[in-house]
């Protein structure tokens, strides 16, 4: 067997032939990384033309998921992947191309399990959308920097996490939704001495929006599925407050 990779890339698609091209070929024009990394694609029951567009690219491994479900599909991927750190995104997003350039760059720190990376949205996205994306990158750093465990969230379209996270924990739970989030809980709560890190170098741009309604009935999704978790809790309207501000003190950061 070939030496093992640096990172191994893990990307779930279901009938995403619009997108899945120009995702792909984003992370094959990578920065160098000082080593090999790997791209697992997972086909999760696609019925459109996203299997063959896949097959396009011999420098990607295809993997194959018949169960529903995009956590499913990853746990397929997790087990298969060879390298000490894996980054996932999504079949819709577009990776920026020092995106793995920052997350081993970020990894350098043992003490940090999990990164988070920057959200974007197409130039061609409204600006209240814009605006929408740089409120949840001032989200996720005010939680992480400011909040108790108890308010973490996760997003697995822009997340790294050391594989030895999921050999001591387990895998995603196989839910619908939320379990990105849920693994940031139960890390939390098991292993406390490990930190996540919001890296705003770590961008990826999501394709699937483009008007802020859209994000928002999705977001409104997670409200509801973040129930799941027990530890789980929202902002307070303080708390809300304290990411606004910190959005207009550093607004550059944040875009």
């Amino acid at each position: 067997m070939a030496e093992s990779p640096c990172i191994s890339v893990i990307v779930p698609f279901f009938n995403n032939e619009l997108t899945l091209a120009t995702c792909i070929e984003s992370l094959l024009d990578q920065a160098s990384v000082g080593g090999d990394h790997e791209i697992l694609l997972i086909n999760n029951r696609s019925t459109d033309h996203s299997p063959s567009i896949a097959a396009h690219y011999p420098e990607v491994t295809v993997l194959e998921e018949p169960r529903a479900g995009a956590y499913t599909a990853r746990n397929t991927a997790i087990r298969r992947a060879r390298a000490p750190l894996l980054a996932f995104t999504d079949a819709d997003c577009v990776a920026a191309s020092d995106w793995l350039r920052s997350i081993l760059d970020g990894m350098m720190d043992p003490a940090i399990a999990i990164l988070l990376g920057h959200f974007r949205y197409p130039a061609s996205a409204t600006w209240g959308l814009r605006l929408l994306g740089a409120y949840e990158n001032a989200k996720v750093d005010y939680v992480l920097q400011r909040c108790e465990a108890d308010h973490y969230f996760g997003y697995a379209n822009n997340m790294a996490v050391r594989s030895s996270v999921f050999e001591e924990l387990g895998p995603f739970k196989e839910w619908k939704r939320a379990a990105d989030s849920e693994l940031l809980h139960r890390l939390a709560a098991r292993r406390p001495d490990l930190q996540l890190a919001y890296r705003p170098s770590m961008r990826v741009t999501h394709l699937e929006f483009l008007h802020t309604r859209d994000r928002v009935r999705r977001m409104s999704l997670y409200t509801k599925t973040n129930t799941q978790i027990e530890t789980f809790k929202e902002l307070s309207a303080a708390q809300r407050v304290g990411v606004a501000w910190r959005l207009l003190s550093h607004w550059q950061a944040y875009q």
